[in-house]
């Protein structure tokens, strides 16, 4: 599990995810990605989705996600 904390567009606060996947070194398989239900603060209070992780070819980490926030949570 990992913590989140900054800005996804025009909110900001923090949230949970957890991810894991397969990997054998130079690829990877059953990759999972999901946003802890309940953890988001802040502007990111009611945060849901998923997300993945890309690896450059240099090494460099890149984090995506595909989610939403339910207004009503997020106070606005």
């Amino acid at each position: 599990m990992e913590s989140f904390e900054g800005s996804l567009h025009d909110r900001s606060g923090t949230f949970n995810f957890v991810h894991s996947a397969t990997t054998s070194g130079s690829d990877r398989s059953a990759e999972f990605f999901h946003v802890v239900p309940g953890s988001g603060t802040g502007g990111l209070a009611g945060i849901s989705g998923t997300g993945g992780l890309a690896v450059d070819a240099d090494g460099t980490h890149r984090v995506w996600f595909d989610y939403e926030v339910d207004a009503a949570d997020a106070g606005v």
